[in-house]
Formats: C-alpha cells, structure tokens, sequence
C-alpha cells in the first residue's frame, strides 16, 4: 500500500512537472510572439538573443548607441579595432555598420558563435523568430522643393543689423561678404527684425535659412526655416560648411554666431543636440577638432561628438580650457586658433 501511494506520488510530482515545463515553454512562445507583435517586427528580440547567448552589447544611452538599436562589436570591418561600431535594429532585427555597412543576421551570429554552435545558427534565429535576412525598411520619401524662399521681407541689412553686429566685435561689411547676411524688419511676421543667414549644403546650395532676432526679449532667438519648407533632410544641417575645406580640416562649434567669430572653417551643428546625420557628413574631414561653449552639457555632448568620431579615420581633438563661448572670444585669438590648427591661412 505505501508503495503505491509512493509511487501515485511520484507520477502526480512528474506530471505536474511536465505541466509547468510545458506552461513554461508556452510562455517563452508566448512572450517571443508578443515582442515579435502582430507586424512581424522584432520588438527587443535582439537585445534578449544577446542576453541569452552571452553575445557583449550596449543599449540606448551609452555614447555610441542611439535609441532603438543595440551595439555590438563588427567582426567585418577588419580594421583590428574594438569598438560597438555594429548596429542591431530592435524593431527590424536588420544590423548595420557605421564603417562597413549593412550586414545579415545569420553571417553575423555564425561568426561569432563557438565553433562547436555555429551548425546550430539557424535554430537559434528561429527560436527568436529573427529573420536570416537583410529587413528593408520602407519609408515615405519626402519631396522636398527644388527651390527654397528666403524669409519674407528679407532685403540689406539696415543700420540696426548693423549695429547688432559691431556691438559684438564683428565686422557687418565683412559678415555680409563672406556669410551673405541679410535682413528682415517690421513686415515680415515671425521673422521681424532679424539677422538672416543661409545654410549651404557642402555643394554650396541653400538648403535653410536661420534668423537671430536683434532684441534679447523675443523668442526664440532663433528661427529656422520650417522642416517642410527645407530643402534636405534637417538633421543634415550644418552651417558653413561650404567653405570648409576637406583636405585641411574643420572646426565644429555650435551655433552660427560661433562661426562668423572664427571664420571660414568653422562649421556649426544648430545647437549641441547633433545627429548622427551630421557626424556622418563630417567624417569625410581628415581633421577635425571640437569647440563647444564651456557649459557642463555643452562639453558632455562634445564628447560624446567626438567619441563618435574618434575611431574613423583621420585625427579628432577636443578643445577645451577657454572661459567663454567660441562666439565671445576676442577676434585675434579666434584668428589665433584658426591659424594654429591650420584652418585659416597665416596671413589672414
């Protein structure tokens, strides 16, 4: 009698146990199918391949990662470096280099696996429900006008442009040649009373063009063209970077009133919030030095700027120690530093 009720025991505890092992791969499936979602995207399942593979990475908020993606570190690029230079899409599980390009899964998985695991790449991609292959993701393309307005009422600059830009040590005959200043008055909406610059692509079109108002009590200080209204992608943007030469260099502060006290140059990203956008288009400089206003939010996102620009070819410096803006310095030593880092010529 004890041995049977022993044993009704026993097959009851395995039954039971199967029940749960069961109930547990149900819901492994369960929540695999919930974070793949009813659009077949992968909704974090790389993160959790990752995870349970023992695969090093980093999430959104680390420097070199940008929300939506994780890192991880590329085995094409060759280059013997180290870094989280490849990207994996949390919502399209597709990955893509910032050096070497867009790469598939399953290459990707199989060359990092152990060798006694990699028969087994398939499988575990399946497990996750992550496709062996590149996800095209479409986007609607923005048609954007082959031909850009300036503000309204946009003409000369007046006395009080003028006279804006002498009370800052700068040249208005000189900012008007070189950086094609205008300016609006009291018939131009928005736009009132404000110094007008437009913002070239590196072939020297205007894509945008920014105003900064002349009174210290209206905002903001300054407009921008609207996103609609522009003619490339506003997270491309980069004020002077026409006249910055490849070969030799560039200086990369924040704002445009920073770029008219250093001079040709200098380019300015619109503010400290950069874009990947605008780093890719500044690592085609073979040199490249950061200057951002002394702030401690300035200098972090300084430094995560050049962080990202650091492991790409060619040289990348921060420059730092000053006590004001690049925009407050005095002329001759922002002609000094040009002329020190190679940017402007010596006898200018």
């Amino acid at each position: 009698m004890t041995t049977f009720c022993l044993a009704e025991i026993v097959r009851h505890a395995l039954s039971d146990a199967a029940k749960m092992l069961l109930e547990q791969n149900q819901a492994i499936r369960l929540d695999i199918s919930e974070k793949r979602g009813v659009s077949g995207r992968c909704l974090g399942l790389p993160s959790l391949l990752c995870q349970e593979q023992r695969i090093p990475f980093i999430e959104s908020g680390h420097h070199h990662c940008h929300e939506g993606w994780i890192q991880v570190h590329c085995p094409f690029c060759g280059d013997g470096t180290y870094g989280w230079h490849l990207g994996f899409n949390l919502e399209f599980g597709n990955m893509n280099c910032w050096r070497c390009g867009k790469h598939i899964v399953q290459k990707w998985l199989s060359s990092i696996l152990p060798l006694s695991t990699r028969s087994q790449t398939g499988q575990i991609l399946k497990k996750y429900n992550i496709k062996n292959r590149h996800i095209i993701q479409t986007k609607r393309t923005k048609v954007r006008q082959r031909n850009i307005k300036s503000p309204p009422g946009t003409g000369p600059m007046s006395p009080c442009h003028h006279k804006y830009l002498k009370d800052r040590n700068l040249d208005p005959l000189l900012m008007e040649a070189t950086w094609g200043l205008k300016g609006t008055r009291y018939l131009s909406g928005g736009w009132n009373w404000r110094i007008i610059a437009p913002i070239h692509n590196i072939n020297g079109r205007v894509i945008a063009y920014t105003g900064r108002t002349l009174s210290t009590e209206i905002k903001p200080r300054w407009k921008m063209t609207p996103k609609v209204n522009m003619r490339d992608d506003p997270k491309k943007l980069i004020y002077g970077i026409e006249k910055a030469n490849v070969k030799r260099g560039v200086l990369i502060v924040e704002g445009p009133s920073d770029v008219w006290r250093m001079g040709p140059g200098a380019v300015g990203l619109l503010g400290i919030d950069w874009s990947v956008e605008q780093a890719g288009i500044l690592r085609q400089f073979k040199r490249r030095f950061v200057l951002f206003d002394p702030g401690f939010t300035s200098q972090k996102q300084a430094h995560k700027l050049a962080c990202w620009l650091a492991p790409l070819s060619g040289e990348t410096e921060i420059l730092s120690g000053f006590s004001s803006d690049p925009g407050d310095l005095p002329q001759d030593e922002a002609n000094n530093i040009m002329r020190e880092l190679g940017l402007q010529k010596r006898n200018a």
